[in-house]
């Protein structure tokens, strides 16, 4: 990142250096540090509007999926006491698979730390700004 900042900073050098020697007319002291501010502003103004996006669909999912499930509830009963019957069977298999696993607490530990190192990985890889 610092990297590019420097080669954008470099770009922005040149391009203003080659543009004001083929401009004629006199220019001001602060001509530069004014557009670097705008250009600041801007992409300030562009992140901010990111964020502002990022609230409202977050915004709209609070209040849209817990309205779905409620219509979820009411339109599909049977299908709520089916899956909740699936629910006990699987909280069966899943105290049984835990004792079976205590034989093993190594290696549990051992997939443990594994997951939760890819788990960080993939935050800081996607999630993370820098």
């Amino acid at each position: 990142m610092p990297a590019e900042n420097k080669q954008n900073e470099r770009r922005f050098d040149d391009i203003l250096k080659k543009n004001l020697k083929q401009h004629r007319e006199s220019i001001r002291n602060d001509f530069a540090r004014e557009l670097l501010a705008k250009i600041q502003k801007a992409e300030q103004q562009k992140a901010l509007a990111k964020v502002i996006m990022q609230e409202r669909v977050l915004l709209a999912a609070c209040i849209f999926l817990p309205i779905a499930a409620i219509a979820v509830i009411f339109a599909f009963p049977n299908l709520i006491v089916e899956s909740s019957q699936q629910t006990t069977i699987l909280h069966s298999l899943l105290i049984q698979l835990a004792k079976a696993s205590m034989n093993h607490w190594q290696l549990c530990i051992y997939y443990t730390m594994a997951v939760a190192a890819v788990i960080y990985t993939v935050y800081e890889m996607v999630l993370a700004e820098h």
